[in-house]
């Protein structure tokens, strides 16, 4: 036992002799962000500022919205357009425009922007493109294969049909905006609560597609010719089509900039962590800091022709669709509450309406 003292006294010795190094490290600043899609469509269009949390700070991700900022878009006539801030304390951070102002067709926009520290911020130069009108959408059920050679995954595939025009150059931008679908459970059903709620099974829930998969083409390849274009995929997580389920979307027609941009997003949204993925990377936008060329602002400025696109997705119209493991035993009204039970939100949620929206007609 004796031979391994001199060792542990080394290790001591060794250990006593380190002094600790505090190292002062400037804290990184927060990037700003920018959300801002404005389009042919009638008002109003919203512009969005935070600040994110940069990494290494706590609440990573974190976004801290950006308030008291001048907002303003300019044309190429020379007319300025002011974006004011909501007035709704749940969107700080949300600059509004006129409810009668909508993007025009040929017409150029730059986006500018002052922050209430005084830095400021323009975009490059975004041209809107007339977009051809959709002829028609249709749907399918489809099945895709997962890591669970057990468990495949299932959803619903929209497909649209139109012309692409002649001899111009195109690019086309699918985005999915707030859809509604008939939400079913089982309240009296026998495993539920006891006594079973007689009390409601059929809601009517809102709900952003999953997955939000960016959806962007150009015509190359096929101008001119009639196209077929997967522009939605709905994730089918044995709730969404029980019943009825509206999809609503833009049809866009944007910029080649704004197309290589949202090409990059989804190539890097879809990373899967093989050998063959491209590497990761900072995506920069068309937004530039006046004051410091160097900064990187992350979003984009979109401005583009659009067309609103609506289908109503039957269940008895799909081949199939997802069984769900587990009934849900609630009162349908209660399912956000249900949903939100282990979140410390101070915020209750609302009870689910009964009733179908106004414009409900499947």
């Amino acid at each position: 036992m004796m031979k391994f003292y001199p060792i542990l006294f080394m290790v001591l010795l060794l250990s006593a002799c380190i002094d600790p190094y505090n190292a002062d490290v400037e804290a990184p600043e927060r990037g700003l962000s920018v959300e801002a899609v404005i389009t042919t469509l009638p008002g109003p269009h919203e512009v969005k500022l935070t600040r994110n949390a940069p990494y290494g700070l706590s609440f990573v991700g974190f976004n801290r919205p950006e308030i008291l900022a001048k907002v303003a878009l300019r044309d190429d006539l020379g007319r300025t357009f002011v974006f004011t801030e909501s007035q709704d304390s749940n969107r700080p951070g949300v600059y509004i425009s006129d409810q009668d102002f909508s993007a025009e067709v040929g017409r150029t926009y730059n986006l500018e922007l002052e922050l209430f520290s005084g830095k400021r911020y323009i975009s490059r130069p975004e041209t809107v493109a007339e977009v051809p009108n959709i002829d028609s959408l249709t749907y399918k059920a489809v099945r895709t294969a997962t890591t669970n050679k057990y468990i495949g995954e299932v959803g619903v595939q929209v497909t649209a049909h139109f012309q692409d025009p002649k001899g111009i150059e195109n690019f086309y931008h699918w985005r999915p905006i707030t859809s509604t679908f008939v939400l079913i459970t089982e309240p009296d059903a026998e495993g539920g609560r006891n006594p079973p709620v007689s009390c409601c099974a059929r809601c009517f829930h809102t709900d952003f597609p999953q997955p939000a998969n960016v959806i962007t083409y150009d015509d190359k390849d096929v101008d001119g010719l009639y196209q077929r274009k997967i522009v939605a995929y709905i994730l089918d997580d044995g709730v969404r089509f029980k019943e009825t389920y509206r999809l609503d979307f833009l049809h866009l027609g944007i910029s080649q900039r704004a197309h290589s941009f949202l090409r990059l997003v989804n190539q890097q949204l879809n990373l899967t962590g093989s050998v063959f993925d491209p590497p990761p990377a900072n995506i920069r936008g068309n937004m530039i800091s006046l004051d410091d060329p160097n900064e990187q602002v992350l979003g984009y400025f979109l401005v583009a022709d659009a067309e609103f696109m609506r289908v109503y997705i039957h269940k008895d119209r799909l081949e199939f669709v997802k069984t769900p493991f587990t009934k849900i035993f609630l009162d349908c009204r209660e399912f956000l509450r249900a949903a939100d039970g282990l979140r410390r939100n101070p915020i209750i949620p609302p009870l689910l309406p009964l009733d179908p929206p106004d414009d409900w007609n499947p």
